[in-house]
Protein backbone atom coordinates (compact mmCIF):
# COMPACT_ATOMS: atom_id res chain seq x y z
CA UNK A 1 0.00 0.00 0.00
CA UNK A 2 2.84 2.38 0.91
CA UNK A 3 4.57 1.68 -2.40
CA UNK A 4 1.34 2.36 -4.28
CA UNK A 5 0.76 5.61 -2.41
CA UNK A 6 4.27 6.80 -3.18
CA UNK A 7 3.98 6.09 -6.92
CA UNK A 8 2.85 9.63 -7.88
CA UNK A 9 5.75 11.10 -5.92
CA UNK A 10 8.24 8.77 -7.61
CA UNK A 11 6.71 9.51 -11.00
CA UNK A 12 6.98 13.26 -10.47
CA UNK A 13 10.55 12.90 -9.25
CA UNK A 14 11.44 10.98 -12.41
CA UNK A 15 10.14 13.78 -14.62
CA UNK A 16 11.25 16.73 -12.51
CA UNK A 17 13.77 19.22 -13.71
CA UNK A 18 17.26 19.35 -12.19
CA UNK A 19 18.96 22.66 -11.36
CA UNK A 20 22.73 22.84 -11.48
CA UNK A 21 22.79 25.96 -9.28
CA UNK A 22 20.79 24.29 -6.52
CA UNK A 23 18.22 27.12 -6.61
CA UNK A 24 14.76 26.03 -7.63
CA UNK A 25 12.05 28.65 -8.09
CA UNK A 26 8.83 26.66 -8.52
CA UNK A 27 6.78 29.69 -9.56
CA UNK A 28 8.88 29.99 -12.71
CA UNK A 29 8.09 26.42 -13.74
CA UNK A 30 4.43 27.09 -12.96
CA UNK A 31 4.53 30.09 -15.29
CA UNK A 32 6.30 27.98 -17.91
CA UNK A 33 3.31 25.64 -17.72
CA UNK A 34 0.95 28.48 -18.68
CA UNK A 35 3.25 29.58 -21.51
CA UNK A 36 3.62 26.13 -23.05
CA UNK A 37 -0.11 25.44 -22.62
CA UNK A 38 -0.88 28.58 -24.64
CA UNK A 39 1.53 27.57 -27.41
CA UNK A 40 0.17 24.01 -27.50
CA UNK A 41 -3.43 25.27 -27.74
CA UNK A 42 -2.49 27.67 -30.53
CA UNK A 43 -0.90 24.93 -32.63
CA UNK A 44 -3.67 22.41 -31.90
CA UNK A 45 -6.27 24.96 -32.97
CA UNK A 46 -4.29 25.75 -36.12
CA UNK A 47 -3.98 22.08 -37.03
CA UNK A 48 -7.65 21.35 -36.49
CA UNK A 49 -8.71 24.43 -38.42
CA UNK A 50 -6.62 23.69 -41.50
CA UNK A 51 -6.72 19.89 -41.59
CA UNK A 52 -10.32 19.07 -40.75
CA UNK A 53 -12.36 17.94 -43.75
CA UNK A 54 -15.44 19.29 -42.00
CA UNK A 55 -13.95 22.76 -41.64
CA UNK A 56 -16.35 25.46 -40.59
CA UNK A 57 -15.84 29.14 -39.76
CA UNK A 58 -15.35 29.93 -36.10
CA UNK A 59 -18.17 32.14 -34.79
CA UNK A 60 -17.09 35.46 -33.20
CA UNK A 61 -18.59 34.39 -29.88
CA UNK A 62 -16.50 31.20 -29.59
CA UNK A 63 -14.45 31.84 -26.45
CA UNK A 64 -12.17 28.81 -26.81
CA UNK A 65 -11.19 29.83 -30.32
CA UNK A 66 -10.30 33.35 -29.20
CA UNK A 67 -8.13 31.99 -26.39
CA UNK A 68 -6.41 29.62 -28.82
CA UNK A 69 -5.83 32.27 -31.49
CA UNK A 70 -3.68 34.38 -29.14
CA UNK A 71 -1.84 31.36 -27.77
CA UNK A 72 1.28 32.20 -29.80
CA UNK A 73 1.86 35.04 -27.32
CA UNK A 74 2.92 32.35 -24.88
CA UNK A 75 6.35 32.66 -26.50
CA UNK A 76 6.58 36.17 -25.06
CA UNK A 77 5.77 34.76 -21.62
CA UNK A 78 8.81 32.52 -22.12
CA UNK A 79 10.96 35.53 -23.04
CA UNK A 80 10.08 37.22 -19.73
CA UNK A 81 11.01 34.04 -17.85
CA UNK A 82 14.35 33.90 -19.70
CA UNK A 83 15.05 37.52 -18.80
CA UNK A 84 14.30 36.75 -15.17
CA UNK A 85 16.34 33.53 -14.94
CA UNK A 86 19.40 34.89 -16.76
CA UNK A 87 19.27 38.30 -15.12
CA UNK A 88 18.88 36.94 -11.58
CA UNK A 89 22.52 35.99 -10.82
CA UNK A 90 23.74 39.33 -12.20
CA UNK A 91 21.14 41.19 -10.11
CA UNK A 92 22.13 39.21 -7.01
CA UNK A 93 25.79 40.09 -7.59
CA UNK A 94 25.29 43.82 -8.12
CA UNK A 95 22.48 44.38 -5.64
CA UNK A 96 23.25 41.89 -2.87
CA UNK A 97 26.99 41.39 -3.16
CA UNK A 98 26.75 37.76 -4.24
CA UNK A 99 29.56 36.11 -6.19
CA UNK A 100 30.28 37.61 -9.63
CA UNK A 101 29.07 35.70 -12.66
CA UNK A 102 31.77 33.99 -14.73
CA UNK A 103 30.97 34.72 -18.37
CA UNK A 104 32.96 31.67 -19.44
CA UNK A 105 30.82 29.42 -17.25
CA UNK A 106 27.70 31.35 -18.25
CA UNK A 107 28.18 30.66 -21.97
CA UNK A 108 29.45 27.12 -21.44
CA UNK A 109 26.35 26.34 -19.41
CA UNK A 110 24.07 27.71 -22.14
CA UNK A 111 25.93 25.54 -24.66
CA UNK A 112 25.88 22.28 -22.71
CA UNK A 113 22.37 22.69 -21.29
CA UNK A 114 20.37 23.77 -24.35
CA UNK A 115 22.18 22.71 -27.49
CA UNK A 116 22.11 18.88 -27.28
CA UNK A 117 18.28 18.62 -27.02
CA UNK A 118 17.95 21.20 -29.78
CA UNK A 119 20.43 19.52 -32.13
CA UNK A 120 18.83 16.10 -31.59
CA UNK A 121 15.39 17.58 -32.36
CA UNK A 122 16.57 19.38 -35.52
CA UNK A 123 18.30 16.27 -36.86
CA UNK A 124 15.44 13.92 -35.99
CA UNK A 125 12.70 16.16 -37.38
CA UNK A 126 14.66 16.84 -40.57
CA UNK A 127 15.22 13.13 -41.17
CA UNK A 128 11.54 12.49 -40.48
CA UNK A 129 10.45 15.17 -42.98
CA UNK A 130 12.64 13.66 -45.71
CA UNK A 131 11.57 10.10 -44.88
CA UNK A 132 7.86 11.03 -45.04
CA UNK A 133 8.39 12.73 -48.37
CA UNK A 134 7.48 16.24 -47.20
CA UNK A 135 10.68 17.56 -48.76
CA UNK A 136 13.97 16.39 -50.24
CA UNK A 137 17.34 16.32 -48.54
CA UNK A 138 18.73 18.78 -51.07
CA UNK A 139 15.92 21.28 -50.57
CA UNK A 140 16.06 21.01 -46.79
CA UNK A 141 19.86 21.09 -46.39
CA UNK A 142 20.39 24.89 -46.42
CA UNK A 143 17.51 25.42 -43.97
CA UNK A 144 18.89 22.63 -41.79
CA UNK A 145 22.34 24.24 -41.69
CA UNK A 146 20.94 27.70 -41.00
CA UNK A 147 18.79 26.34 -38.16
CA UNK A 148 21.73 24.56 -36.54
CA UNK A 149 23.61 27.88 -36.51
CA UNK A 150 20.59 29.89 -35.27
CA UNK A 151 20.70 32.03 -38.42
CA UNK A 152 17.54 31.01 -40.26
CA UNK A 153 15.54 34.09 -39.22
CA UNK A 154 18.35 36.37 -40.35
CA UNK A 155 19.03 34.62 -43.66
CA UNK A 156 15.51 33.78 -44.80
CA UNK A 157 13.29 36.12 -42.78
CA UNK A 158 10.91 33.20 -42.16
CA UNK A 159 10.44 30.17 -39.94
CA UNK A 160 12.55 27.13 -40.75
CA UNK A 161 10.99 24.12 -42.51
CA UNK A 162 13.50 22.00 -40.60
CA UNK A 163 12.06 23.00 -37.21
CA UNK A 164 9.46 25.74 -37.24
CA UNK A 165 9.51 26.56 -33.52
CA UNK A 166 13.22 27.41 -33.66
CA UNK A 167 12.44 31.02 -34.67
CA UNK A 168 12.01 31.91 -31.00
CA UNK A 169 15.13 29.99 -29.94
CA UNK A 170 17.17 32.09 -32.36
CA UNK A 171 15.88 35.20 -30.58
CA UNK A 172 16.81 33.64 -27.23
CA UNK A 173 20.38 33.12 -28.48
CA UNK A 174 20.58 36.76 -29.56
CA UNK A 175 19.50 37.73 -26.05
CA UNK A 176 22.15 35.47 -24.49
CA UNK A 177 24.81 37.38 -26.41
CA UNK A 178 23.49 40.70 -25.11
CA UNK A 179 23.09 39.64 -21.47
CA UNK A 180 26.58 40.70 -20.27
CA UNK A 181 25.92 44.22 -21.57
CA UNK A 182 22.27 44.55 -20.60
CA UNK A 183 22.90 43.34 -17.05
CA UNK A 184 25.12 46.38 -16.45
CA UNK A 185 21.80 48.06 -15.69
CA UNK A 186 21.91 46.26 -12.35
CA UNK A 187 25.12 48.14 -11.53
CA UNK A 188 23.03 51.30 -11.02
CA UNK A 189 22.85 51.38 -7.24
CA UNK A 190 19.90 53.70 -6.76
CA UNK A 191 16.65 51.70 -6.91
CA UNK A 192 14.55 54.50 -8.38
CA UNK A 193 17.16 55.40 -11.00
CA UNK A 194 17.70 51.76 -11.99
CA UNK A 195 14.02 50.91 -12.38
CA UNK A 196 13.33 54.20 -14.12
CA UNK A 197 16.09 53.32 -16.58
CA UNK A 198 14.59 49.87 -17.19
CA UNK A 199 11.06 51.20 -17.66
CA UNK A 200 12.34 54.03 -19.83
CA UNK A 201 14.29 51.62 -22.03
CA UNK A 202 11.23 49.36 -22.40
CA UNK A 203 9.10 52.36 -23.39
CA UNK A 204 11.72 53.56 -25.88
CA UNK A 205 11.82 50.10 -27.48
CA UNK A 206 8.03 50.02 -27.80
CA UNK A 207 8.05 53.42 -29.50
CA UNK A 208 10.85 52.41 -31.88
CA UNK A 209 9.05 49.19 -32.79
CA UNK A 210 5.83 51.02 -33.60
CA UNK A 211 7.74 53.37 -35.91
CA UNK A 212 10.27 51.15 -37.68
CA UNK A 213 9.38 47.44 -37.58
CA UNK A 214 6.47 47.39 -40.05
CA UNK A 215 7.18 45.36 -43.20
CA UNK A 216 10.63 44.18 -42.06
CA UNK A 217 10.40 40.37 -41.64
CA UNK A 218 14.00 39.84 -40.56
CA UNK A 219 13.82 42.53 -37.89
CA UNK A 220 10.41 41.24 -36.80
CA UNK A 221 12.00 37.82 -36.23
CA UNK A 222 14.88 39.21 -34.17
CA UNK A 223 15.61 40.50 -30.69
CA UNK A 224 14.63 43.96 -31.95
CA UNK A 225 10.97 42.96 -31.86
CA UNK A 226 11.04 41.27 -28.45
CA UNK A 227 13.70 42.88 -26.27
CA UNK A 228 11.08 44.57 -24.07
CA UNK A 229 9.93 41.18 -22.74
CA UNK A 230 13.42 40.16 -21.65
CA UNK A 231 13.78 43.51 -19.89
CA UNK A 232 10.48 42.94 -18.08
CA UNK A 233 12.16 39.76 -16.80
CA UNK A 234 15.06 41.92 -15.58
CA UNK A 235 12.60 44.16 -13.74
CA UNK A 236 11.03 41.11 -12.14
CA UNK A 237 14.49 39.85 -11.09
CA UNK A 238 15.17 43.27 -9.55
CA UNK A 239 12.04 43.08 -7.39
CA UNK A 240 12.74 39.42 -6.57
CA UNK A 241 16.16 40.26 -5.15
CA UNK A 242 15.32 43.56 -3.46
CA UNK A 243 11.75 43.21 -2.21
CA UNK A 244 11.67 39.72 -0.81
CA UNK A 245 10.04 37.59 -3.50
CA UNK A 246 12.33 34.87 -2.17
CA UNK A 247 10.15 34.87 0.99
CA UNK A 248 7.16 37.00 -0.01
CA UNK A 249 4.18 37.95 2.12
CA UNK A 250 1.19 36.35 0.46
CA UNK A 251 -1.99 38.35 0.14
CA UNK A 252 -5.51 37.65 -1.10
CA UNK A 253 -5.47 41.02 -2.84
CA UNK A 254 -2.88 39.60 -5.25
CA UNK A 255 -5.25 36.68 -5.86
CA UNK A 256 -7.84 39.22 -6.98
CA UNK A 257 -5.23 40.67 -9.34
CA UNK A 258 -4.56 37.19 -10.79
CA UNK A 259 -8.27 36.34 -11.01
CA UNK A 260 -9.01 39.48 -13.00
CA UNK A 261 -5.67 39.81 -14.76
CA UNK A 262 -5.38 36.49 -16.60
CA UNK A 263 -8.78 36.79 -18.35
CA UNK A 264 -7.97 40.46 -19.03
CA UNK A 265 -4.74 39.36 -20.69
CA UNK A 266 -6.62 37.32 -23.29
CA UNK A 267 -8.96 40.24 -23.94
CA UNK A 268 -6.03 42.63 -24.39
CA UNK A 269 -4.27 40.22 -26.75
CA UNK A 270 -7.24 40.27 -29.11
CA UNK A 271 -6.18 43.80 -30.05
CA UNK A 272 -2.57 43.74 -31.35
CA UNK A 273 -2.24 47.52 -31.10
CA UNK A 274 -3.46 47.58 -27.49
CA UNK A 275 -1.38 44.53 -26.61
CA UNK A 276 1.77 46.17 -27.94
CA UNK A 277 1.63 48.84 -25.24
CA UNK A 278 -0.07 47.02 -22.36
CA UNK A 279 1.04 43.38 -22.55
CA UNK A 280 4.59 43.81 -21.12
CA UNK A 281 3.29 45.65 -18.03
CA UNK A 282 0.46 43.17 -17.62
CA UNK A 283 2.89 40.24 -17.65
CA UNK A 284 4.94 41.90 -14.90
CA UNK A 285 1.81 42.31 -12.75
CA UNK A 286 0.62 38.74 -13.34
CA UNK A 287 4.03 37.24 -12.62
CA UNK A 288 4.24 39.26 -9.41
CA UNK A 289 0.82 37.88 -8.43
CA UNK A 290 2.14 34.34 -8.94
CA UNK A 291 4.70 35.03 -6.21
CA UNK A 292 2.55 37.11 -3.87
CA UNK A 293 -0.96 35.64 -4.08
CA UNK A 294 -2.21 32.99 -1.68
CA UNK A 295 -4.26 30.81 -4.00
CA UNK A 296 -2.38 31.89 -7.12
CA UNK A 297 0.90 30.87 -5.55
CA UNK A 298 -0.52 27.49 -4.57
CA UNK A 299 -1.48 26.88 -8.18
CA UNK A 300 1.88 27.91 -9.62
CA UNK A 301 3.90 25.82 -7.14
CA UNK A 302 1.68 22.74 -7.47
CA UNK A 303 3.97 19.77 -8.09
CA UNK A 304 2.10 18.52 -11.16
CA UNK A 305 2.04 21.99 -12.69
CA UNK A 306 5.75 22.63 -12.05
CA UNK A 307 6.72 19.19 -13.36
CA UNK A 308 4.99 19.78 -16.69
CA UNK A 309 6.34 23.33 -16.80
CA UNK A 310 9.83 22.01 -16.14
CA UNK A 311 9.56 19.86 -19.29
CA UNK A 312 8.51 22.84 -21.43
CA UNK A 313 11.70 22.88 -23.53
CA UNK A 314 11.19 19.29 -24.64
CA UNK A 315 7.49 19.91 -25.18
CA UNK A 316 8.22 23.04 -27.20
CA UNK A 317 10.72 21.31 -29.47
CA UNK A 318 8.52 18.41 -30.58
CA UNK A 319 4.90 19.16 -29.67
CA UNK A 320 3.74 20.18 -33.14
CA UNK A 321 4.90 16.94 -34.74
CA UNK A 322 3.03 14.96 -32.07
CA UNK A 323 -0.09 17.07 -32.66
CA UNK A 324 0.15 16.32 -36.38
CA UNK A 325 0.63 12.59 -35.81
CA UNK A 326 -2.22 12.17 -33.32
CA UNK A 327 -4.85 14.77 -34.23
CA UNK A 328 -5.19 13.43 -37.78
CA UNK A 329 -6.95 10.46 -36.19
CA UNK A 330 -8.65 11.99 -33.14
CA UNK A 331 -10.16 14.97 -34.98
CA UNK A 332 -12.69 12.73 -36.67
CA UNK A 333 -14.28 11.91 -33.32
CA UNK A 334 -15.56 15.42 -32.60
CA UNK A 335 -15.96 17.04 -36.01
CA UNK A 336 -19.39 18.62 -36.32
CA UNK A 337 -19.66 19.58 -32.64
CA UNK A 338 -19.70 23.26 -31.65
CA UNK A 339 -16.18 24.49 -32.24
CA UNK A 340 -15.38 25.23 -28.59
CA UNK A 341 -16.36 21.67 -27.66
CA UNK A 342 -14.50 20.21 -30.63
CA UNK A 343 -11.30 21.96 -29.53
CA UNK A 344 -11.80 21.32 -25.82
CA UNK A 345 -12.28 17.57 -26.25
CA UNK A 346 -9.27 17.29 -28.57
CA UNK A 347 -7.03 18.71 -25.85
CA UNK A 348 -7.41 15.49 -23.85
CA UNK A 349 -6.06 12.78 -26.20
CA UNK A 350 -3.66 15.03 -28.09
CA UNK A 351 -2.37 16.66 -24.90
CA UNK A 352 -1.83 13.25 -23.31
CA UNK A 353 0.17 12.11 -26.35
CA UNK A 354 2.28 15.28 -26.27
CA UNK A 355 3.03 14.78 -22.57
CA UNK A 356 3.92 11.11 -23.11
CA UNK A 357 6.27 11.61 -26.06
CA UNK A 358 7.79 14.81 -24.67
CA UNK A 359 8.23 13.15 -21.29
CA UNK A 360 10.26 10.34 -22.85
CA UNK A 361 12.34 12.91 -24.76
CA UNK A 362 12.85 14.89 -21.56
CA UNK A 363 14.03 11.90 -19.54
CA UNK A 364 16.32 10.49 -22.24
CA UNK A 365 17.72 13.66 -23.82
CA UNK A 366 17.08 16.88 -21.92
CA UNK A 367 17.22 15.90 -18.26
CA UNK A 368 20.73 14.38 -18.41
CA UNK A 369 21.97 17.67 -19.91
CA UNK A 370 20.74 19.54 -16.83
CA UNK A 371 23.68 18.12 -14.91
CA UNK A 372 26.57 20.53 -15.19
CA UNK A 373 29.12 17.73 -15.48
CA UNK A 374 27.28 15.64 -18.06
CA UNK A 375 30.06 15.93 -20.70
CA UNK A 376 32.56 14.47 -18.22
CA UNK A 377 30.12 11.74 -17.24
CA UNK A 378 29.53 10.85 -20.89
CA UNK A 379 33.26 10.82 -21.63
CA UNK A 380 33.94 8.54 -18.66
CA UNK A 381 31.11 6.21 -19.67
CA UNK A 382 32.39 5.95 -23.26
CA UNK A 383 35.92 5.12 -22.06
CA UNK A 384 34.93 2.77 -19.26
CA UNK A 385 35.39 -0.45 -21.33
CA UNK A 386 38.91 0.67 -22.24
CA UNK A 387 40.02 1.79 -18.78
CA UNK A 388 43.51 0.46 -17.90
CA UNK A 389 43.76 -2.23 -15.29
CA UNK A 390 40.26 -3.60 -15.99
CA UNK A 391 40.20 -7.32 -16.64
CA UNK A 392 37.49 -8.95 -18.74
CA UNK A 393 35.04 -10.99 -16.71
CA UNK A 394 35.65 -14.71 -17.20
CA UNK A 395 32.72 -16.84 -18.27
CA UNK A 396 34.40 -20.03 -17.01
CA UNK A 397 33.38 -21.72 -13.76
CA UNK A 398 35.64 -21.09 -10.76
CA UNK A 399 36.35 -23.12 -7.65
Amino acid sequence: MGSLASFPARLLARFSRETSSGRFIPEMDGLRFVAIAMVFLFHLNGYLGTKSKLYYPVPPSDWMAHIALVGFRGVELFFVISGFILGLPFAAHHLKGRSPVSLRKYYLRRLTRLEPPYFVAVIALSLLAVWLGHTTAGALAPHFAASLCYLHNLIYGAQSPAIGVAWSLEIEVQFYLLVPFLTLLFAVRNVVARRTALIGLITLILVAQSLFLHGTPRASLSILAYLQFFLVGFLLADTFVIEGHEAPKHSLSWDAVALLGWPAMFLVLRSPRLAHWIFPALIFILYSAAFRGVLANRFFVNRWITTIGGMCYSIYLIHYEVISAVARFTKRITEGLPYWLHLLVQIIPVGAAVLLVSGVYFVLIERPCMRRDWPQRLWAWLHRPFAPGQQPVSTEATD
